[in-house]
């Protein structure tokens, strides 16, 4: 008789796992790790909750969804290539694991802690403090060094990272999917099961393919990554909650580094660590989660500093700073507009009583659709595999005139964020001109 593990899964619908099979038992094990039940506590899209409502999903089960795309992918591909066993297990749990070092709200804490996710996924993979290492030691004692090799690109084979990260894999093909679904819209929706039918390993065995016929599945997968981030990851709703979320870490920072104490936050917790600038062990970073910073912004809302308090307030109420697109910038020094017209607005803001180092935020949103970045490496290319010439390989974007296009149309949103009134006084209309002025 086969006992099976089933997983209901809004996207993917049902995730099946074989328990008598060591592989799958594995990945349950893996599943049940402290270090993956975190990420139940960790939003998959930061702040987009404050534009979607229903953006409330969580990195758990965008990895779990990543980790099912990862073996539909190899048993699409193992029809025609060999795989290792050690590598293919290797590469399943990466793709599980691709997102266990993720802090709070995602990308936005990133920007705050200097470092990326990737860094603390290899820690806890690697960590002999952890229940993923252990798990994979028990399975295999290599298997914690072939799971971060994956991750990093250095699998063997080579295409076999590619399944993780690359312009076309299993990370985005869920994140697409499911973002879409969840906030409601419909612009991450593409032919999924086309994709992966439709996979090749190419006779080098160096890269994935896509045969032929999967040129107009990658043209409506790739406009739906264009249609996401305009419309979803970078709305300027989303964008102003990151930025405002930016504005009270920093705010705490400043506090912790000037008075030596955070409101409402014990000194050597690990909240008050980050906060405070001080260097993190392991255990410290794994204890947050959007709980935590969560539950210090509602005590902050009743704390002594006057813009913790308030800033957290509008946060948490959804009263969200004002959003201008600018259009001048210096990537050089770092301004987003004429250092005068910025000057000018800090006045403003000082003579209504608020401080401009929390108060005028800015971000800088960058994407390129399709961009080949190194044809040496695996999975930085999408190749089509033109089967009436040979096998021929050809970059799509030498086949199709609508991914040439969006290799050609780099986009870059520049935006300032600010209070529409201060002290009852509605100072929008005149921080508009100021910025707007040429």
């Amino acid at each position: 008789m086969i006992r099976e593990k089933l997983l209901r899964d809004p996207v993917h619908d049902l995730i099946a796992f074989d328990l008598s099979r060591a592989e799958d038992r594995l990945l349950l094990e893996l599943i049940d790790s402290p270090e993956i039940q975190r990420l139940r506590r960790v939003k998959q899209l930061g702040m987009a909750h404050m534009a979607y409502q229903g953006a409330e999903h969580s990195r758990f089960s965008h990895s779990i969804g990543v980790l099912h795309l990862v073996r539909r992918m190899l048993a699409q591909v193992e029809r025609q290539a060999t795989v290792p066993t050690e590598w293919r297990i290797a590469t399943m749990a990466a793709g599980l694991l691709h997102d266990v070092g993720h802090g709070p709200f995602s990308h936005v804490m990133e920007k705050f802690f200097r470092e990326d996710h990737e860094t603390w996924s290899e820690r806890v993979i690697l960590s002999g403090q952890t229940d993923v290492n252990r798990v994979l030691r028990q399975f295999d004692p290599k298997l914690p060094s072939l799971v971060t090799s994956v991750i990093a690109g250095k699998s063997e084979p080579k295409w076999l990272s590619s399944l993780i990260s690359s312009q076309m894999d299993a990370d985005r093909f869920d994140y697409l999917l499911r973002d879409s679904h969840m906030t409601g819209v419909k612009y991450g929706v593409f032919d999924l099961e086309r994709l992966i039918l439709l996979l090749r390993v190419h006779d080098d065995n160096e890269r994935i393919v896509i045969a032929s016929k999967g040129l107009l599945p990658v043209e409506k997968y790739l406009q739906s990554r264009y249609h996401m981030y305009r419309q979803v990851y970078y709305h300027k709703t989303v964008t102003s909650a990151e930025a405002m979320l930016m504005a009270v870490l920093d705010r705490a920072r400043d506090l912790a580094r000037e008075h030596h104490t955070i409101p409402c936050v014990d000194g050597g917790t690990p909240l008050f660590k980050v906060l405070s600038g001080d260097s993190l062990e392991l255990g410290d970073y794994l204890a947050l989660d959007d709980s935590i910073l969560l539950s210090a912004m509602n005590l902050w809302t009743r704390c002594d500093d006057a813009v913790l308090r308030d800033i957290s307030w509008r946060l948490l109420n959804r009263r969200l700073f004002k959003v201008m697109e600018v259009p001048q910038f210096d990537d050089r020094q770092g301004d987003y507009f004429a250092d005068q017209k910025r000057k000018a607005v800090e006045e403003l803001l000082s003579n209504h009583g608020l401080d401009a180092r929390y108060y005028l935020r800015f971000s800088k949103s960058a994407d390129h659709p399709y961009r080949p970045f190194s044809p040496a490496a695996a999975g930085s290319t999408i190749w089509i595999q033109d089967d009436a010439n040979g096998g021929e390989l050809k970059d799509v974007k030498d086949v199709s005139p609508t991914i040439k296009a969006f290799t050609e149309s780099q986009y870059t949103i520049y935006r300032a964020f600010f209070p529409d009134s201060a002290g009852g006084v509605d100072i929008r209309a005149r921080i508009n001109r100021m910025l707007g002025e040429t």
